[in-house]
């Protein structure tokens, strides 16, 4: 539908041609179109006329931009509009008539308020993909409330399985916002392969606590699975997770086969071998505080470099433990790519990961993160709205 998709993607990602609107905040929404911009749609980012996306202000920022801003805006425009006033209405449902995907996060119904709830929508647009993202969801005693990525993973057994000194604690990562981001881009992702088949537009609706129990049921809740009274409850191996401390740093290692566990006794500290009690896998469950201190008594009289040399020759599963600021200058990550530096136009120098996903002979040039309503007047320009009316929409304070 989109003409100007090379403004976004130098060369053809799957999703070439495809203009993605996106009415979000924060994670769950942005961090999901930005997956969609990484594999070829032009995303516009629909912003207020205030302060906008309120994740340009946390953490690390200059001139607006933030890192969190930047890593979850990545190949995007942004147009800022007053959607409660009755313009600003107007300069959005123009948006949608170029729109093949709208992706929003409000809290269930404040859409249909607005009066660009889906039935709405889809009926001057049938084929459109509407992708609905809260919080709790449509039904329940929670379904108007706020939420916060805490709240989620307090709610959703991600606090309850990371303890710490014998209490929940919180995992340092908007963990639970992205389990949502990347739950929004994969629905969308299938109702494009449905559209694409039967002509038909989708209505997907997700929210960020069913994303995250779906997420965390399979390895967190795996004892809150069988429920049969004469279940046999083993520890669970997720507990004894640990990282080993070596006499420089740390090392985080899996010997999870008998071979594994031979080969690493062998380059460290043959001796150990002899207990019998770890040969195999059942025993090392069975046993699985005392054979993990073992681990922990061979690895500390080695530096890490020492450790991941030997076992690394031994193909045993066995990396570093990196500080944050050290990750890009891991060699594997630095071989690969992955993380990139270019200029950002306003926030200067920038490091950030290029599209996860790989396709052959596509390589992505996504645009910065932009401003807040960086790109209004180019945008309005383009949907047909004349220099005059884009300024008379300015002055009056519909768009920014």
């Amino acid at each position: 539908m989109n003409s100007d998709a090379n403004k976004i993607a130098h060369n053809e990602g799957p999703l070439s041609g495809m203009r993605v609107l996106e009415l979000g905040q924060m994670i769950a929404v942005p961090a999901a179109t930005h997956i969609l911009a990484g594999y070829g749609a032009e995303v516009i980012k629909v912003e207020d006329t205030g302060a906008g996306d309120g994740l340009r202000y946390f953490g690390s920022k200059k001139n607006g931009i933030s890192g969190w801003f930047a890593n979850a805006n990545w190949g995007k425009r942004s147009i800022a509009i007053d959607i409660k006033s009755e313009k600003g209405k107007e300069v959005l449902w123009s948006l949608l008539d170029t729109t093949d995907i709208f992706v929003e996060g409000y809290r269930f119904g404040v859409m249909d308020r607005l009066g660009f709830g889906y039935d709405t929508v889809k009926a001057r647009h049938p084929k459109i993909i509407y992708c609905a993202s809260s919080g709790f969801g449509p039904e329940g005693p929670y379904a108007d409330r706020p939420v916060y990525d805490p709240l989620i993973q307090g709610l959703s057994g991600w606090a309850g399985m990371q303890k710490s000194d014998g209490q929940p604690t919180l995992i340092r990562g908007m963990v639970a916002d992205k389990v949502g981001a990347y739950t929004n881009a994969q629905a969308i992702l299938a109702a494009v392969i449905h559209r694409e088949r039967s002509g038909n537009g989708s209505f997907v609706q997700t929210n960020m606590i069913e994303s995250n129990l779906a997420f965390v049921w399979s390895d967190v809740m795996m004892d809150c699975t069988l429920l049969d009274d004469d279940v046999q409850h083993l520890p669970n191996v997720l507990n004894s997770y640990r990282l080993y401390g070596c006499t420089d740093g740390l090392v985080a290692i899996a010997p999870g086969t008998d071979k594994h566990w031979q080969s690493m006794c062998e380059v460290l500290q043959p001796e150990v071998y002899d207990d019998k009690r770890y040969h195999t896998s059942v025993g090392r469950g069975e046993h699985n505080k005392e054979w993990m201190d073992t681990i922990d008594q061979m690895v500390k009289p080695y530096q890490v470099a020492t450790v991941v040399d030997r076992l690394q020759s031994a193909e045993v599963p066995v990396a570093p433990v990196m500080e944050p600021h050290l990750v890009h200058t891991d060699p594997h990550i630095e071989a690969t790519g992955m993380l990139t530096e270019s200029e950002h136009p306003v926030a200067g120098k920038i490091r950030h990961p290029r599209p996860a996903a790989h396709y052959l002979g596509v390589e992505l040039e996504l645009i910065p993160a932009p401003k807040q309503g960086e790109h209004t007047g180019e945008i309005l320009r383009e949907i047909g709205f004349s220099n005059q009316q884009v300024a008379e929409l300015t002055n009056l304070g519909h768009v920014k």
